[in-house]
């Protein structure tokens, strides 16, 4: 494995670029699922010393990205399935919910501001920029439930950023991928202006589900997504037979 070394002032870096360069090398495929990651190497590769790195890995470890096993050894974790089907349940249960409680205090700059965001997303993907979509889509994501409670907010931050890892499953297996989460965003958008909240619940419901669905079936077509279909059909409040969820 090779990293490009980062630069920082004398020859130092603080923890949150070590963290920011080593999860970006993960998420892209750099540093592959199962590589063993020498703290040593790393090290001396990006110029830091050992406790600032210890630190970045413990917050990978953290997000789920790196394992920590025997003799101080860390891992890049796989993919696993289960945590996959969990994190998107999880998902599909709470970010409607936060939405719905968000749509009747949105206001005209709120709406703007997520207008923009699709704006920048179709930007990103003329240019085949990943990084620049994927940040657009989670500002999206966030800007859609910014009136709800801090802490649901914290939590649901938090399962946008551990989901872009398999995010970027999806647009590397499905060719229009990112032009059909486009089309999904504009739905729920147009009933986030609508306030029709019902309809963007169930957009945004769907739009969760078939994301992991994706994924789940690029990982192991033989994979049943018990908890995510069961999720989405309380939150719908129907089976809708035009989607991948019957």
């Amino acid at each position: 494995m090779a990293l490009q070394s980062v630069d920082a002032s004398e020859g130092r870096i603080v923890i949150a670029q070590v963290h920011k360069h080593l999860r970006q090398q993960i998420l892209d495929g750099t540093i592959p699922p199962g590589t063993i990651l020498s703290q040593v190497q790393l090290a001396q590769q990006l110029g830091v010393s050992r406790t600032p790195l210890r630190e970045a890995l413990r917050l990978l470890q953290e997000e789920r990205l790196v394992l920590a096993e025997h003799n101080h050894r860390v891992r890049v974790a796989d993919i696993n399935l289960e945590e996959v089907e969990s994190l998107y349940a999880s998902r599909i249960m709470l970010e409607p919910l936060a939405l719905a409680l968000t749509i009747p205090h949105f206001t005209e700059s709120d709406l703007d501001a997520l207008a923009h965001t699709l704006q920048d997303m179709s930007a990103a993907s003329a240019q085949h920029n990943t990084d620049a979509w994927e940040a657009a889509n989670g500002r999206f994501h966030e800007l859609l439930v910014i009136h709800a409670e801090e802490r649901m907010r914290g939590s649901i931050k938090r399962s946008i950023e551990a989901s872009e890892r398999y995010c970027r499953i999806k647009f590397q297996t499905i060719p229009n991928a990112r032009e059909v989460a486009e089309a999904e965003h504009a739905a729920i958008f147009a009933a986030c202006c609508d306030r029709n909240v019902d309809s963007a619940v169930e957009q945004l419901a769907l739009h969760l589900a078939r994301s992991s669905l994706i994924i789940i079936a690029h990982v192991d077509p033989e994979y049943e997504p018990t908890a995510v279909r069961t999720a989405v059909r309380i939150v719908a409040g129907k089976a809708n037979t035009s989607s991948p969820l019957k």
